[in-house]
């Protein structure tokens, strides 16, 4: 639809048919915008970015900010993914501002580069949400190095990469929201998934002890942990568990939702709320928390 808002980034090499950001009609993106709008949509005018945006959870997220008044900025590491949901957003949401942005959160380079066209084509982010991540069963013994630095490498430190690029800019206005979401082995490591059950616990601590420093400059800091979610992800994932214990991914699917005291397993949308309040003013005197979104499925305190 013409005279939206939704645009893609300037991404660099490898993002040929990147589509501009200015243009007529770019100014009248955030039709909504006006007196007392403010109140039901509060991230009016805030750029939002969000890691991981091509996930069911990262969609999710981008379509709530976006129907909050935000400006969403696509991240990932797949063109061809990125370009498909910017696609779907947009479609969805034609009134809503969409931007994408090809990043490689394991390289120092493509994550300055990235948040530097950010910051030139829509502005310094605002509020940053960390969505991507996957995860398959792999027990110790099953694991090699290469998964190890792959999880390490990529997940925790892509992830702390991030982060701290972007706080650099939000402390020095004073203002800003991150939230991480993790997941259940973030309070219960499985044996089953050792790489992913140790990333999601450290970036727990993380983001405890950085809401503490960033606290005194305005920053939040708030984590999610979502219990099993209705995404591709999850699917892949259910499989891969059917196949190793002689089950169908419906079977799978079922016993994660009899583990649910409300009898379900999540949908993405469920997340997405739980960030979208963390990130709004209304959790303006929250930092440090971790929000279980798992239908009271996990056992931990």
């Amino acid at each position: 639809m013409s005279g939206t808002g939704n645009a893609r980034l300037p991404a660099g090499a490898g993002v040929e048919n990147a589509r501009p950001l200015a243009g007529p009609g770019i100014e009248n993106a955030r039709p909504l915008a006006g007196p007392g709008i403010e109140n039901a949509r509060p991230l009016t005018g805030r750029v939002a970015a969000i890691s991981g945006a091509t996930g069911g959870i990262g969609r999710a997220v981008a379509r709530r900010l976006a129907a909050d008044g935000a400006r969403v900025v696509l991240l990932g590491r797949d063109e061809a993914r990125l370009a498909a949901a910017w696609d779907d957003l947009s479609a969805a949401s034609p009134l809503a501002e969409f931007h994408l942005r090809k990043i490689d959160i394991a390289d120092a380079a493509s994550t300055a580069a990235a948040l530097a066209a950010i910051r030139e084509a829509v502005g310094p982010v605002d509020v940053l949400i960390h969505c991507a991540g996957d995860v398959m069963p792999a027990p110790l013994l099953e694991t090699a190095d290469a998964d190890w630095e792959a999880a390490l490498g990529g997940k925790l430190l892509g992830t702390i990469r991030l982060t701290r690029e972007v706080a650099r800019d939000m402390a020095a206005r004073r203002g800003g929201s991150i939230v991480f979401v993790n997941g259940a082995f973030a309070r219960e490591p499985d044996p089953l998934f050792p790489a992913a059950s140790t990333v999601v616990a450290a970036l727990s601590a993380f983001a405890k002890a950085i809401s503490r420093d960033l606290g005194a400059s305005g920053v939040r800091v708030n984590a999610v942990n979502p219990g099993a979610t209705e995404t591709p992800l999850w699917h892949g994932l259910a499989e891969a568990l059917g196949r190793r214990f002689g089950a169908t991914a419906a079977d799978v699917t079922g016993m994660a939702a009899a583990k649910s005291p409300l009898g379900r397993i999540g949908r993405p949308e469920d997340v997405a709320d739980a960030i979208a309040f963390l990130a709004s003013p209304a959790a303006s005197h929250i930092t440090g928390a971790t929000l279980q979104v798992d239908g009271g499925a996990s056992a931990a305190l």
